[in-house]
């Protein structure tokens, strides 16, 4: 798909562009709910041990924790699917100076320990590009970039001890840090959600905007 004209390409990146964004704000909420539920778990109103009965309460806790990570992974899915698109169409605006094909755009998110700096040059790139820079100025997303890119460090890190304390815990001290890294985690991806609807946003709006003009006049 990368082969489209350029017009196709941003007509294309604004589709998957919408599509984040409502991904993103139904998110922001079901994960603010699951938020609501943690707490109440932390303070024994609520449990999804095995042996708490899956009902009221506790039925309905389990259905928005589903929700919440069913619905992060498609989000995280199409948000790959957008950045592959926005890098295919810088690419196929022929600016000079573009480091990263759309493929690595997105794989260097699969690598450890590269995926802590080669997404955010990449992204950082394709702000620049889309904005009608080059590859090193940024167009006043300097804040945007960094702030997106610490909290999505950090959600991944967090993330990472989360998912090997949950298959740890054992002991109801240990279910306790699970609860309380599991609040830690939500909140930093409540701050997370806004930024990256504003990436996308700005993003994809620029694209269609400057990045026609930029490579007319190149």
């Amino acid at each position: 798909m990368t082969d489209m004209t350029l017009g196709d390409g941003i007509a294309l990146l604004q589709q998957r562009g919408r599509f984040v964004q409502r991904l993103l704000i139904v998110g922001f909420v079901v994960l603010a709910l699951a938020l609501i539920g943690q707490i109440a778990e932390l303070g024994g109103l609520v449990s999804l041990d095995d042996d708490a009965p899956v009902v009221g309460l506790n039925a309905l806790y389990l259905g928005i924790s589903a929700s919440d990570a069913l619905l992060a992974l498609t989000t995280y899915v199409f948000f790959c699917m957008w950045t592959y698109r926005a890098a295919a169409n810088i690419k196929a605006a022929r600016v000079p100076g573009f480091g990263f094909t759309p493929a690595w755009a997105v794989g260097w998110h699969f690598v450890p320990i590269a995926n802590f700096v080669k997404p955010f040059q990449a992204m950082r790139q394709i702000w620049n590009f889309s904005h009608g820079g080059d590859r090193e100025s940024v167009d006043g997303g300097q804040s945007l970039l960094i702030g997106w890119w610490g909290l999505w460090s950090f959600s991944i890190a967090v993330g990472t001890i989360l998912t090997l304390a949950t298959a740890d815990a054992r002991s109801p001290a240990e279910k306790h840090e699970v609860i309380v890294l599991s609040i830690l985690y939500s909140g930093i991806n409540l701050i997370l959600y806004p930024l990256a609807l504003r990436l996308v946003a700005r993003v994809t709006a620029a694209q269609r905007d400057r990045l026609v003009a930029a490579h007319i006049f190149t």
